[in-house]
């Protein structure tokens, strides 16, 4: 899905990571991991090629879509519903409604504005909305970081029914024990892989 040779990054002239190698597989999922400024963060948008890396390459494969879900949420329309945020990519309301399900939208939810959703169903809402988009390999950036305990099961229950590739950020150990079948251990401006 994903593969990454030498890859070099440095932010205000410290060096995040050098000669970082690592391939995301199909249906693999992975948890990237360590401590706070290794540069976990820095390297989605350079995967996406929205920052380019100060050396080294990546690429994706030739059937990969791509999905981002970023912390601040901003892909949103605040005053647009689920249902008309997931519109474009069905047929009706009715297949709106449908595949809303699988993430969890129930009873009104899927009506109301997106402003007046909660964290973890604007969360869910952005997974629902990636996959209606056909994205087979997702990259995720802190996606339960602001959950409580129910938002973050639903969370996982919907993350659940994704079969792509998965690369998130996330700090939470018990998520990572619950999701990843893979770490990626980011200190010292290397990548370490642990498989579980």
């Amino acid at each position: 899905m994903l593969t990454a040779h030498s890859l070099n990054k440095s932010f205000d002239s410290q060096s995040l990571f050098s000669n970082v190698s690592f391939t995301l597989n199909p249906g693999e999922r992975t948890g990237l991991v360590g401590p706070n400024g290794c540069g976990k963060t820095t390297l989605l948008p350079t995967l996406t090629g929205e920052i380019a890396p100060l050396g080294g390459a990546f690429r994706l494969g030739p059937t990969v879509r791509l999905g981002v879900m970023s912390q601040d949420q901003s892909d949103l329309d605040p005053a647009r519903t689920a249902v008309e945020h997931l519109l474009p990519w069905f047929h009706n309301q009715t297949e709106v409604r449908s595949h809303l399900a699988y993430f969890l939208f129930t009873g009104d939810e899927p009506l109301k504005p997106t402003a007046l959703l909660s964290y973890g169903q604007r969360a869910r809402l952005m997974l629902a909305l990636l996959v209606a988009q056909a994205c087979n390999c997702l990259l995720l950036d802190e996606p339960v970081n602001h959950l409580d305990i129910p938002s973050r099961t639903q969370f996982e229950q919907a993350l659940n029914s994704f079969d792509g590739a998965i690369l998130a950020v996330v700090h939470d150990r018990y998520f990572i024990q619950r999701f990843a079948d893979t770490v990626w251990w980011v200190e010292n401006g290397t990548v370490s892989v642990q498989i579980l």
